[in-house]
């Protein structure tokens, strides 16, 4: 797994998000290419004002509520190769903890 953080050139610490993380971790598997990862949060895990419901789910928290992933979609250059569409649902419903069935796999626009 890639750390959290990373010290840039400038000495300064740089924050990569969940999605970012697991995009640099998939790159580095052969065939993949370029990679986008979209979560799909689920039921927030404490009571939530109903408005707020379509900005939350892009931001994936609400001050103090935790959500839970449970989809993806990944849009990846090597997904028109049946063999690297299926590695990188392998890997990332390991890794997840998600069931096949919840990752969307699509080839990416060339």
């Amino acid at each position: 797994m890639l750390p959290t953080n990373q010290t840039n050139s400038n000495d300064k610490k740089v924050s990569y998000s969940n999605e970012e993380k697991l995009e640099q971790t998939l790159k580095a598997m052969q065939g993949v290419g370029e990679i986008k990862i979209y979560f799909y949060y689920g039921q927030m895990t404490s009571d939530i004002d109903e408005n707020n419901l379509f900005s939350q789910y892009f931001r994936g928290t609400d001050q103090g509520a935790q959500k839970d992933v449970t989809g993806m979609l990944i849009v990846s250059q090597g997904a028109d190769d049946i063999f690297v569409k299926n590695e990188i649902r392998a890997v990332v419903s390991q890794v997840m903890q998600l069931p096949m069935h919840r990752i969307i796999i699509v080839p990416m626009e060339k």
